[in-house]
């Protein structure tokens, strides 16, 4: 752990337990040099270094369009207490779709410790991905 002006760098244990109580987070993907962030509930799978997500898609869906052309995502999950009192978790790297039997291996357990959201079924096309973290990097400050 590094202390600074900002807080300290959290140690992978502590960046796990973080992302464990938040399950919500702000997805960032981009195309055409333009971002574009959404909130996202996720499951965190620290074993593997993953974020499980599970992708609602409406018709014509901009965020379908944006996943397609993003190289790279950024997840970015945070607690904000006040100025003096925050938490901050940075995950890059790769978003796949997962397979229907990674679907079979995780989707009771994502139900479990997600922070979803209800969504019909009719509405939107449901679809599965994990975001492998190539980078994993958090931040804490506390007085």
């Amino acid at each position: 752990m590094t202390d600074s002006w900002y807080g300290h760098t959290m140690a992978a244990d502590e960046i796990t337990e973080f992302l464990n109580e938040q399950a919500t987070g702000v997805l960032c993907l981009s195309k055409d040099r333009r971002a574009y962030g959404i909130p996202m509930s996720f499951a965190y799978d620290a074993d593997e270094e993953r974020a499980i997500m599970d992708f609602g898609f409406a018709e014509d869906s901009k965020k379908r369009e944006f996943i397609e052309t993003t190289d790279e995502v950024c997840l970015t999950v945070y607690e904000w207490d006040g100025p003096h009192e925050w938490t901050s978790v940075v995950m890059s790297g790769s978003l796949e779709p997962l397979s229907k039997d990674d679907i079979d291996d995780v989707e009771a357990w994502y139900y479990r410790v997600a922070k979803d959201i209800d969504v019909s079924a009719g509405d939107v096309d449901l679809e599965w991905y994990e975001l492998r973290a190539e980078v994993l990097s958090g931040v804490a400050l506390s007085e």
